[in-house]
């Protein structure tokens, strides 16, 4: 069924395949070794198993993976897919060429990975071995935190995943069907949350007050946690201050498509001091964003960020719009709010908000740590007379005839055993 030869010193084995002679090197020397791999790739061809490497285009692929991307996953999501994609590959496909965030972005993005990007024509040339080199020499050169390693690791799995399914992808190792999986998980640390105090609250927005729309825009990451597109794509209709709630929710304007990160729509209340701010806000009349760029447009997140940044880098403060999120579930957490509430409030999962905000909120578990019960009873005042203690008194003295004045009740002890 197959049969060996050498090449020089290798020893290569020919058989048939599909009707088709196929011709491979063993990469091997030693003639029992060669033997053992025909043994093997025969034992293979006679059930139909053997292992055969695709050979699939990498820019083909790529540019497949982002269209399925781009149909089922929101535009932020995809959008950092590509980013990604685009630190690893290049800008190999049309989808993955430099360009502006949205159509409105002021400044192209600049390519900082130019000479590092992973140069294969096959998409079975990208290798455990190559994804672990160059996450290790972006860690070392460039700082990468473990998050970052993480996220690039989990988009090449699902590009491999996609390729398995639907273009019959095969491994050139077939220990690993989907090379990414045999890349090691960096280990990230605990997150690090900031959020404003109250204090900082108010300076943050005395600081935008002389501008209307990113003042109001701030107050409603504060107050309402939502992210930062969220509040982008806000029309007039999504904010109802007479029934005081602002909707969170997919919508289609001008052809073009939005949804929430978590494609389910929401309504958050609006706070008494949100309200105040909302209604001494002027938006735009005619325009359809409620919170409309200096153009009259949608703002464009990073533009945002670069206006937001220049004010308060002006008066010493380096706040930013996910630390206004986290301003607002960190609260929400410290007044005693449950995690199930926060995460409903700000479109997550419990898992996220217990992630976030669990530490925030020590003083549900107290009665957890007390020993006894008269150690709950005692609330931490350190005098040792609980209020269960308390009450257990009164009631012996009550029985014993000291409190009500009935000298005829029974008295009684308390018989300590031993």
């Amino acid at each position: 069924m197959a049969s060996l030869y050498r090449r020089g010193a290798q020893f290569w084995i020919s058989y048939m395949l599909n009707g088709e002679r196929v011709q491979r090197a063993l990469n091997t020397t030693n003639e029992r070794v060669a033997h053992d791999k025909q043994r093997q790739i025969e034992y293979e061809l006679s059930i139909g198993d053997l292992h055969v490497v695709s050979k699939l285009p990498l820019t083909m692929i790529l540019e497949a993976f982002c269209q399925h991307q781009q149909a089922k996953r929101p535009y932020k999501a995809y959008r950092n897919d590509f980013s990604k994609l685009r630190v690893f590959f290049g800008p190999r496909c049309e989808a993955l060429k430099l360009g502006t965030l949205g159509g409105n972005s002021r400044k192209p993005y600049r390519d900082r990975y130019a000479d590092a990007h992973a140069k294969a024509e096959l998409l079975e040339e990208i290798t455990p071995e190559l994804i672990n080199r160059f996450i290790s020499t972006r860690i070392r050169e460039n700082h990468w935190s473990a998050k970052t390693a993480n996220a690039l690791r989990e988009i090449l799995h699902r590009l491999f995943a996609f390729a398995i399914k639907h273009h019959g992808f095969r491994s050139r190792d077939r220990r690993y069907p989907n090379p990414a999986a045999a890349v090691e998980r960096q280990r990230e640390s605990a997150p690090e949350i900031r959020f404003l105090t109250l204090a900082q609250v108010d300076e943050q927005l005395d600081i935008v007050r002389d501008h209307p729309v990113l003042w109001a825009l701030v107050a409603t990451y504060i107050y309402a946690g939502l992210r930062r597109e969220e509040a982008l794509w806000l029309t007039h209709e999504d904010v109802d201050l007479e029934r005081r709630v602002i909707r969170v929710r997919a919508k289609t304007i001008a052809g073009e498509y939005w949804q929430p990160k978590t494609k389910r729509n929401r309504a958050v209340p609006i706070s008494a001091a949100l309200l105040a701010i909302l209604r001494a806000y002027q938006p735009t009349p005619g325009c359809t964003w409620y919170f409309p760029s200096p153009t009259g447009k949608r703002w464009d997140p990073d533009n945002l960020y670069q206006d937001l940044r220049a004010i308060n880098q002006a008066h010493g403060l380096d706040w930013n719009c996910l630390d206004f999120r986290h301003t607002f579930g960190s609260h929400l957490a410290q007044k005693g709010e449950s995690l199930y509430k926060i995460a409903t409030l700000m479109g997550n999962s419990p898992d996220i908000c217990r992630r976030h905000y669990a530490a925030l909120i020590p003083e549900a578990m107290l009665d957890t740590v007390e020993f006894s019960p008269n150690d709950r009873a005692v609330g931490g005042n350190g005098d040792g007379n609980g209020k269960a203690e308390q009450m257990l008194e009164q009631i012996l003295r009550r029985l014993q005839g000291q409190q009500d004045g009935t000298a005829g009740a029974p008295r009684l002890r308390v018989v300590h055993e031993e």
